[in-house]
């Protein structure tokens, strides 16, 4: 199978957007209920008049905690792009990901690598992508509509059965 992947912009928030929820997926349910917690207790003390500067804190640092990382994420997002620039003069980069014995990824200007598929630890799919979660919290990101050899749900079995479980 071979799949083609233009790194755009576009395509680099997503894959960066649904690879931080993945690593951040134990911490946001948890995270959603205490923030739960803290609103009710707000909105209790804010019926009987006994809002303090904790109570203000407890509500207001979540959300910057949380727009701190949003900050981080789009920073993160411009230093690919800069650095898509600075190694391939432009700033989009098609990959060519070819599933053989090993997969090999391919870049515009002839660059190679092979992994061997004992490093996937698990697949993520967004509404363009299906991203590939490597060991060393490295990822490959693949066009679902971008399959030159193979489609998606051959891809999918295909890749299933190579998962570690």
């Amino acid at each position: 199978m071979k799949n083609r992947c233009i790194h755009t912009q576009k395509v680099m928030k997503e894959y960066h957007y649904a690879v931080m929820l993945d690593y951040y997926r134990k911490l946001i349910i948890p995270f959603l209920i205490v923030y739960l917690l803290i609103i009710i207790n707000f909105v209790m003390r804010f019926m009987k008049h006994d809002i303090g500067v904790l109570t203000i804190f407890n509500v207001a640092a979540p959300v910057f905690l949380a727009g701190v990382l949003i900050a981080k994420l789009e920073k993160v997002i411009r230093l690919n792009l800069r650095r898509m620039q600075v190694m391939y003069g432009k700033s989009d980069c098609e990959c060519m990901v070819e599933f053989k014995d090993l997969i090999l990824i391919t870049t515009e200007n002839k660059n190679q690598r092979e992994i061997s598929y004992q490093h996937i630890l698990r697949q993520i799919e967004t509404k363009n992508l299906i991203i590939l979660i490597l060991e060393g919290r490295m990822f490959i990101p693949l066009d679902k509509n971008g399959f030159i050899e193979g489609d998606i749900e051959s891809f999918k079995k295909f890749i299933d059965g190579k998962i570690k479980k």
